[in-house]
């Protein structure tokens, strides 16, 4: 028996599928690398799969010195993918990890009706994680003074992974490269500033995002942010279906981590939800 052509195989995709997109967007001053796992998912149902890399943003591997753009450039881009694929699909959903997620909720504020639905994984609109220092409350200084002209956060152990094979095999990309799975090696104080910006924006207009159905997924052992930005959402979001998910053996990157698995079948539940106007097979706290 002969293999199925590709149009043979798109054939057998459900129409709703085909028509609804998903935009990924990766954390701050990394990669889509960090949400491989997702796209693989997806696409392999179907789905039209949009990893997008943002200008000073997303980490240029071609250029000496990553410069941060402001963040409403970051959201600019994304809004003109959004429409672009707005005349091609019945429905948009954006998922993004970690800073992805502050993007994701800044891009369904400012594109209104135009985001159908949000995957928002590992949050990040409070940094209060089991990690962070205490000195965290000085970094305004870093951020908004001079102070700040000539520091950079160093990533450092345990590069927000808990299962210790993937953080040695981290640990050996960035002793031979300036960046990885999960993220940059080093984050200058530009994208900390804008981000911190992004962050702000966010949470005063959380009430702005219009789409109707959210997943946010979380660990329970997050390091860098706690399951008390889950309570943010569900206090700031109006939309009409907000779904938590927690998983139990991971820590901030949870697509890479021990529960990985866990947090792709909840995503492709969610697309497929969204994509068939329908309740997912397995029901979420709402």
């Amino acid at each position: 028996m002969s293999a199925r052509e590709p149009s043979d195989l798109l054939s057998l995709v459900p129409p709703q599928v085909q028509r609804t997109a998903v935009v990924l967007l990766h954390g701050l001053c990394s990669t889509p690398d960090e949400l491989l796992t997702v796209q693989s998912a997806l696409r392999s149902r179907g789905y039209p799969v949009h990893p997008l890399s943002i200008e000073g943003y997303s980490f240029d591997a071609a250029a000496p010195l990553q410069r941060a753009a402001p963040y409403e450039r970051w959201l600019d881009a994304i809004q003109v993918h959004v429409k672009a694929l707005r005349a091609q699909h019945d429905r948009v959903m954006l998922v993004g990890i970690s800073a992805g997620a502050s993007l994701a909720l800044g891009a369904a504020i400012r594109c209104g009706s135009d985001v159908d639905a949000l995957v928002l994984m590992s949050t990040t609109l409070r940094f209060d994680g089991w990690a962070i220092p205490r000195t965290q409350f000085l970094l305004p200084l870093a951020f908004y003074t001079p102070l700040g002209r000539f520091w950079q956060y160093r990533e450092r152990p345990p590069y927000g992974v808990k299962n210790e094979r993937v953080r040695a095999w981290i640990e050996r990309e960035l002793r031979h490269r300036k960046v990885s799975r999960a993220g940059s090696s080093v984050i200058g104080v530009g994208h900390l500033r804008e981000h911190d910006r992004l962050i702000r924006h966010v949470r005063r207009n959380l009430n702005g995002v219009q789409c109707g159905n959210v997943l946010a997924l979380h660990a329970q052992q997050d390091e860098v942010a706690s399951v008390a930005n889950l309570d943010i959402l569900a206090r700031g979001l109006r939309c009409r279906d907000f779904r938590t998910v927690v998983v139990a053996n991971s820590y901030h990157m949870i697509t890479i981590d021990n529960d990985r698995q866990q947090v792709v079948r909840e995503t492709v539940s969610f697309a497929d939800a969204v994509a068939h106007g329908t309740t997912p097979e397995h029901p979420l706290y709402a």
